[in-house]
């Protein structure tokens, strides 16, 4: 029994630690949104990696913690938690609004762009004949998500990279690479970081992520442990949370669609937990 409270009394020091990061970092973040100056799209996505690496190891500590609480402390400690995941997905969310915000003001590039990048736009107007006195068709430009090693977020982002780099005949594997890196973050750019730049290391750059992130089961596992932790509705006429809830298990099914799960399969678990996360005081 004293070594559970030992172990608890050191997560929770652990957790204070990390929470007060967290927050510090999302105070950072906050001031330079409110710059009325000049942003720095890098200072912003440096920061922002920081809060994602802080966040994650504050989640670990918080998973290790959920089992060893009783059930009068649980609520008030999984409230606490809820927090701080809505504090920093919404800091996310404005962090990476503004980047894109930031990144749709550059200034067009000059008549001479490099042929490199003449080679990335084909991707989005494949079908355009490119002459010298033509009339060009500004398309808007595709946004590929940074991946910092969450696998939730592997099917979106790898989704994105295929179709418009992976795949992209037009650019050789070094440009790849030098674009992948770009894209990455966190413990996701830690596992290629040791890669030198070659036609030969991209491939198996891509494998070690795939064996590192993608793995199937892993996946699947993942997207069902969000459905099966998904947060408790607390109220029937919380017309926003329901909103929330369906989205949220939307999203995980459409995931586990992409896996190639069958439905079906899971349909008892489904509803059993959908039954579970539904207010006590619906009729």
């Amino acid at each position: 029994m004293s070594e559970d409270k030992d172990r608890v009394a050191c997560l929770k020091r652990k957790r204070s630690i990390l929470r007060t990061a967290v927050t510090n970092t999302v105070t950072k973040l906050e001031h330079e949104l409110l710059e009325t100056g000049h942003i720095d799209v890098d200072k912003l996505e440096e920061i922002l990696e920081i809060l994602v690496t802080k966040f994650e190891s504050l989640k670990c500590i918080d998973n290790e913690l959920e089992p060893l609480f009783g059930e009068i402390e649980f609520e008030e400690e999984y409230t606490k938690t809820e927090e701080y995941n809505d504090k920093v997905t919404l800091t996310k969310f404005r962090v990476n609004k503004r980047i894109r915000e930031l990144n749709k003001n550059v200034s067009n590039f000059p008549a001479n762009v490099s042929h490199d990048v003449e080679k990335i736009n084909q991707v989005y107007q494949p079908n355009i004949n490119i002459e010298e006195n033509s009339v060009r068709i500004k398309l808007p430009k595709l946004c590929i998500p940074k991946f910092y090693g969450d696998v939730n977020q592997w099917l979106n982002f790898w989704n994105s990279f295929e179709s418009a780099i992976h795949k992209n005949v037009h650019l050789n594997k070094i440009d790849k690479f030098n674009y992948l890196k770009s894209y990455l973050g966190g413990t996701a750019l830690s596992t290629v970081d040791g890669f030198s730049i070659s036609d030969s290391t991209y491939d198996a750059a891509i494998n070690l992520l795939k064996e590192r992130f993608a793995r199937e089961d892993l996946l699947i596992q993942t997207h069902m442990s969000n459905i099966l932790n998904i947060k408790p509705l607390k109220h029937s006429n919380d017309i926003n949370a329901f909103r929330k809830f369906y989205d949220k298990v939307s999203m995980e099914l459409r995931s586990l669609e992409c896996l190639g799960l069958c439905i079906e399969n899971i349909s008892s678990v489904l509803c059993t937990t959908i039954l579970k996360a539904l207010p006590q005081d619906i009729s």
